[in-house]
């Protein structure tokens, strides 16, 4: 018997919050719209918590920040997480040079002496609020440079039913795990542990692959910010 010779499996929203609710033991085609909803502002709340567990690589994204001359503090792009690595771009002619910066924690870029003087930017500080922001020194003093950077963003929201999950293909069993769990708190008490089970587990085999082909896996970390 032939294989399908495809490789195009993505189940949407609707067929990730059927499956949970079967692992709920509840039936989809007696649900109701309420749940569904449930569903769908549970989904949200997985992504959240992935975001507070380390980062995988289909969240990385490399962002461009447009420099203006005697500028020290720029709005990041929404839905920004963390920062893993971040270059000045130092433009002179037809040469771009890319110089690392390093990261200070707000204590550290509080105690600067001279907060405007102008350069090439060797340091900044990151203030994960809603609105990101990031705040260099020493301030640009020209609009031809750049920073470039590698950010960690959310995945995007779960808006509706019959969308796709923003989630690579080895992602699919952890997030219907995931689910699962979470709504076996409000739909399924006495499965609550044995689903929290199989999500830590599907979750452990999807993150171990992650990072299973790099010598370092690097993991936003806990700076102290004051």
């Amino acid at each position: 018997m032939a294989t399908s010779g495809t490789v195009t499996y993505r189940p949407d929203i609707e067929e990730i919050i059927d499956e949970a609710f079967e692992r709920c033991g509840i039936d989809s085609q007696t649900r109701t719209g309420g749940e569904a909803a449930s569903a769908r502002r549970s989904l949200n709340l997985v992504f959240s918590e992935w975001s507070n567990r380390g980062w995988n690589y289909w969240t990385l994204a490399y962002k461009t920040v447009t420099l203006v001359a005697d500028q020290a503090e720029y709005t990041l792009d929404a839905g920004l997480i963390d920062i893993v690595d971040v270059v000045y771009r130092k433009v002179s002619g037809s040469t771009s040079t890319d110089q690392s910066m390093i990261r200070v924690a707000i204590s550290e870029y509080n105690q600067i002496p001279n907060k405007t003087d102008g350069g090439v930017s060797s340091q900044y500080m990151f203030d994960r609020q809603y609105t990101p922001t990031m705040t260099v020194w020493q301030v640009p003093d020209n609009t031809t440079d750049s920073i470039r950077y590698y950010g960690i963003f959310q995945p995007e929201d779960v808006t509706a039913s019959n969308q796709d999950a923003d989630i690579p293909y080895r992602w699919t069993d952890a997030l219907c795990a995931g689910l699962a769990a979470k709504l076996a708190v409000k739909f399924a008490p006495d499965r609550t542990n044995s689903l929290f089970q199989l999500y830590e587990r599907a979750f452990q085999f999807a993150s171990d692959e992650e990072g299973a082909n790099v010598r370092l896996r690097i993991k936003p970390t806990g700076l102290n910010l004051y």
